[in-house]
């Protein structure tokens, strides 16, 4: 596998279009006139002394950044064409963007996390969304970050629309405790900011859905004292259970539909892995991901029950229920796994309707005594009640918490590995033949999920133009 440090080069369980050498990009405000950015076909390199360029520079690769220090760095950039060389002095703070001959250039802070890029082969066009501790980030095909936002504990960065992108700036703990707390929404071609949130409850920074009205689904958990979990493992008749609801709030912040796990699931049958949290309380549910299909149902996985449940958008019940034990309180259909290697899934993320109308998720397969996390393709058949294995993508072993797992119609698959500790790798995007073609770390770093957009999702000088802000 190759596997390449980016040393800026970069150094260091549980509607746009490319552009092209022909017509290059230009920020706006940039120092550099549009007569000068149609010079850059005859652009040969560019040096930045003492700093280094990353990537290595192609007069086809138009992003590139800087490992930049705190405070003002003194450099020189040197063009090099077809008629010699132009040197300039350049004084580039943190989070600047520096444009010469249509390509540009971003010092990035000081407290970026490393990136590591590798695979065996070229990536399809589009944009890589992922999220170190502090940072959600937009990358390229080449692991350049082009666009990107401070947080104090990132989750969940997601493109949800044209020139859109969200992400969970400050998550708290297991689940969301703080009231202020919420998803933050960038319209990149408005130049404006919004803030989502749950309503009364705490926000959860699991997962942020955008349907066609303009309303938003996430999750909010909810502590519920003195409850009777009396036969869950070794809990008693009085604990504080932790619930998972989910909220549909329309754009005006109201709720106009509510859904609680703890109405439809039965933790004492349904709960698998318990997890007791840091204040005492019992996590029976741990909802963390919810996708929705083309007639308004949502696909919600819970952790905790090892299982993926589909639920009526218009009366809440449970459908039927992928995985976990064969019991529902609603009575669902269960649907029995069959011909998987790896008999089946454990403390799972991101479940997915893929576009063939399978079922995908990522299985951290923690807690179980044999397998390795991965990336897993399930047809489901309701009508016989059977799940039959279609594909996996195998990790180096298992995952204690997050990940996802995305298949898409140009054949590849990106997988987030969550957090691996034999592995730190936070993405890999795999062919349709399952061979591994790229793959991006973040210095040790974890990312929550890591997912692929179009290249047309994103209008690359609209993220160059907000980046850092």
């Amino acid at each position: 596998m190759r596997r390449v440090a980016v040393a800026i080069v970069i150094i260091a369980c549980g509607g746009g279009t490319p552009a092209s050498i022909a017509d290059p990009v230009i920020d706006a405000g940039s120092e550099f006139s549009q007569q000068e950015a149609a010079a850059a076909s005859d652009v040969l390199s560019i040096i930045v002394d003492p700093l280094e360029l990353s990537p290595k520079f192609s007069p086809a690769t138009y992003d590139y950044v800087l490992r930049c220090a705190a405070g003002p760095n003194a450099v020189n950039v040197t063009v090099i064409d077809s008629k010699g060389s132009t040197t300039t002095p350049v004084t580039l703070s943190e989070n600047q963007d520096y444009g010469v001959r249509g390509y540009n250039i971003r010092c990035l802070p000081h407290d970026f996390p490393p990136i590591l890029v590798g695979g065996n082969g070229t990536p399809t066009a589009g944009w890589y969304l992922v999220n170190s501790q502090t940072y959600a980030m937009v990358l390229d095909t080449n692991g350049t970050p082009v666009w990107y936002a401070h947080g104090t504990a990132v989750l969940d960065v997601e493109s949800l629309a044209t020139n859109h992108v969200s992400f969970f700036p400050n998550a708290t703990g297991t689940f969301g405790v703080n009231l202020a707390a919420g998803f933050q929404l960038d319209w990149l071609d408005l130049a404006q900011t919004k803030k989502v949130q749950a309503v009364t409850t705490p926000t959860d920074g699991h997962e942020l859905r955008l349907l066609s009205d303009g309303s938003h689904l996430l999750f909010t958990y909810s502590l519920v004292p003195h409850t009777n979990l009396t036969g869950l493992s070794t809990f008693g008749k009085d604990e504080t259970m932790v619930d998972c609801s989910i909220q549909r709030v329309d754009p005006a912040g109201k709720v106009t539909w509510t859904w609680s796990a703890a109405d439809h699931i039965d933790p004492i049958t349904e709960t698998l892995d318990p997890l007791t949290t840091s204040t005492g309380e019992i996590d029976v549910f741990h909802c963390n991901s919810i996708d929705v299909d083309s007639i308004g149902n949502m696909l919600v996985s819970l952790r905790e029950t090892n299982a993926v449940y589909y639920i009526d958008h218009l009366t809440g019940t449970i459908q039927w229920k992928l995985g976990g034990s064969p019991t529902n309180k609603d009575g669902a259909a269960w649907i029995q796994i069959v011909n998987d290697p790896q008999v089946g899934f454990s403390e799972q993320h991101d479940a997915r309707f893929a576009p063939n109308g399978h079922v995908t998720l990522f299985d951290d397969h923690c807690g179980v005594q044999t397998g390795v996390a991965r990336g897993v393709d399930y047809y489901v058949d309701v009508s016989n009640k059977k799940a039959t294995f279609s594909w996996q993508y195998l990790g180096t072993g298992q995952s204690k918490y997050e990940g996802s797992f995305r298949r898409y119609s140009d054949g590849e698959s990106v997988i987030g590995w969550g957090y691996n500790p034999k592995d730190t790798r936070v993405l890999t995007e795999v062919d349709a033949q399952g061979q591994d073609i790229f793959d991006v770390s973040l210095g040790g770093e974890v990312s929550y999920r890591a997912i692929k957009v179009p290249k047309s999702e994103l209008d690359p000088s609209l993220l160059r133009a907000s980046a850092g802000k």
